[in-house]
């Protein structure tokens, strides 16, 4: 019994030098001293016990568990890299708390969230993205009856400040076209932007995939689904250009060297070396397609044919995409107030 005593009062003497420690620097030390003295007192009338926080090996039964959920989404269409931040994120959650799937609380994904926002000195952009990876999961295993409550349902959004990003102007659109010095690049950029796809739909395009009778394109989006995107008179030029100097005998629309296809990668990178070329900051696919989204809704453009066009099921996304410049609402409202 006394043993016991002592091992309590370690802990709560553990407890009180940490919330000290954690004070220094913030309050003054006259009320550090009042915070240790107050704690003394009322922690005399707990029993404290101190909680494990060691990594612990993910259970077979809980692995098996993500396998399975890993499993059904990718079934229903959802990307690679999104699967590989689900295995990777919910893996680490469940290794650390060690506890299994049906026995985590709300409180166990509220403490590790903080933890790693103070370990880890990661943004609110991150942790928000953990936490909807997080949701994902205990979602699923509550509509399969695996759990019984859903602990991420009472988990809030994490705020975090959100940065304007700015679509190209068209003196950069110009200036990355001209500092083209062939074809294939020429023949890129001006798909990108007349079309909006994502850099992972370019690369997986193949030649067959081009109507060029209706100066139209299928392309394989998110989810498998199917759309159609359109081009420009321009750009139809010259991707024909671009194909009819081609020997080798690849079915993608886009090759590198050899005549392999270009990959993503390879396609983010061409544009970086193009915008340093054009002294033009900030250059890369996904800018072209909030570019043509922004674009097409300045020149009125109903934004549920640009989700359409974007690929969007949800038009709040599309919303997301486009930038609305001070200017523009200024100039809607004098035509609508006077």
């Amino acid at each position: 019994m006394l043993f016991q005593k002592v091992i309590a009062m370690d802990i709560r003497m553990k407890l009180i030098n940490d919330v000290s420690n954690a004070l220094c620097g913030i309050v003054d030390n006259n009320m550090i001293d009042l915070v240790q003295d107050v704690l003394t007192i009322k922690l005399n009338n707990y029993e404290l016990q101190e909680r494990c926080t060691e990594l612990v090996v993910c259970d077979n039964s809980s692995e098996k568990i993500l396998k399975k959920f890993l499993a059904t989404k990718r079934i229903e269409g959802i990307a690679d890299s999104t699967l590989r931040r689900y295995a990777e994120v919910n893996r680490e959650l469940i290794e650390f708390i060690g506890k299994p799937l049906g026995e985590i609380t709300t409180y166990d994904l509220r403490f590790y969230l903080s933890l790693r926002k103070q370990k880890g000195n990661i943004s609110n952009r991150t942790l928000d993205g953990m936490r909807r990876c997080y949701s994902s999961f205990f979602s699923w295993l509550n509509a399969e009856g695996i759990i019984s409550k859903n602990p991420c349902a009472a988990l809030s959004r994490i705020k975090y400040k959100k940065d304007v990003k700015k679509p190209f102007s068209a003196i950069e659109l110009e200036k990355i076209r001209n500092s083209c010095d062939n074809i294939r690049d020429l023949a890129i950029i001006d798909f990108l932007y007349c079309t909006g796809c994502r850099v992972s739909e370019v690369s997986r395009l193949d030649i067959s995939d081009i109507d060029f009778e209706h100066m139209g394109c299928t392309v394989l989006g998110k989810g498998n689904k199917e759309r159609i995107v359109y081009l420009t008179e321009v750009a139809a030029m010259h991707l024909q250009e671009y194909l009819n100097t081609r020997k080798d005998c690849s079915d993608a629309l886009f090759v590198g060297k050899g005549g392999k296809r270009l990959s993503k990668n390879g396609i983010e990178a061409l544009l970086k070396r193009l915008g340093k070329r054009a002294n033009v900051e900030n250059v890369h696919p996904h800018r072209y397609r909030r570019t043509l989204a922004t674009n097409l809704l300045d020149r009125g453009m109903r934004i549920q044919d640009v989700a359409i066009i974007l690929g969007h099921a949800d038009l709040k996304t599309t919303q997301i995409y486009c930038y609305i410049s001070q200017k523009n609402v200024e100039n809607s409202y004098r035509k609508y107030i006077s």
